[in-house]
């Protein structure tokens, strides 16, 4: 899953994938005899979660076949450019979706998750909030015959709505979370995936430091690069 054509562009032309379908929709890939099928999205929870949920739901992800896994691939912004730097590659090991919950009259970054008395779902059991766990990156990149660069950091990640913007805010939400990465889709690709039952696999290269907007915190077309570079080792 990638939410945007530009991604895919980046990710995926140059392994032999075919054109991007319209959001929403997906195309079959097959490389080195494995057959997958390729998603874009569209940006956001709200769009992920539609789309990776239909997908899954219709049998759209794998005709006649279950699929193995959910992979999300993209790009995200980097709370600490020291421990993941423009560029550099973040795995997830547990997804934070900070916008559920009860808004604290305070002004925090984060809302309550426990705030009003109720799960977002519940799942095998277990009664998601704001945080989902996720099988550990080698784990579920192994279960689906995937390579992991060796240099991926692996850490929490965080999911929004809306993109951080300013510095205030991506301290808030990093010293309550200790998160490494920023996205807009990753909790929803998560819950989807453990709903159906299958791994999922979060693999992201840093564009840019979260809530900053000055060009040297930015480097959008050397994370297309790292992003097609990336692609390349995780489905050799």
């Amino acid at each position: 899953m990638l939410a945007t054509a530009k991604e895919y562009r980046a990710a995926l032309s140059g392994l032999g994938a075919p054109p991007p379908p319209v959001p929403g929709e997906t195309v079959l890939w097959r490389r080195g005899g494995r057959d997958f099928a390729v998603l874009v999205s569209g940006v956001g929870p709200v769009a992920a979660a539609m789309a990776v949920g239909r997908a899954i739901g219709r049998g759209q992800a794998m005709p006649g076949r279950e699929p193995g896994g959910v992979v999300g691939l993209g790009i995200a912004g980097s709370f600490d450019l020291k421990t993941l730097p423009l560029g550099g590659i973040v795995t997830a090991t547990a997804e934070i979706f900070p916008e559920y919950g009860l808004r604290q009259p305070d002004g925090a970054a984060s809302a309550d998750a426990r705030g009003i008395a109720f799960p977002q779902t519940t799942i095998a059991g277990h009664d998601i909030y704001d945080c989902l766990p996720l099988v550990p990156p080698a784990e579920a990149a192994l279960a689906m015959g995937l390579t992991l660069p060796a240099e991926a950091v692996a850490g929490p990640c965080l999911t929004v709505a809306g993109v951080t913007a300013s510095a205030d805010r991506a301290a808030s939400l990093a010293r309550t979370h200790a998160a490494l990465a920023e996205s807009m889709e990753g909790f929803a690709v998560a819950l989807c995936a453990a709903a159906a039952g299958l791994p999922a696999l979060e693999v992201r290269v840093i564009s840019n430091r979260v809530g900053s907007r000055p060009p040297a915190d930015w480097d959008l077309p050397g994370a297309f690069a790292a992003l097609g570079r990336t692609a390349a080792r995780l489905f050799s």
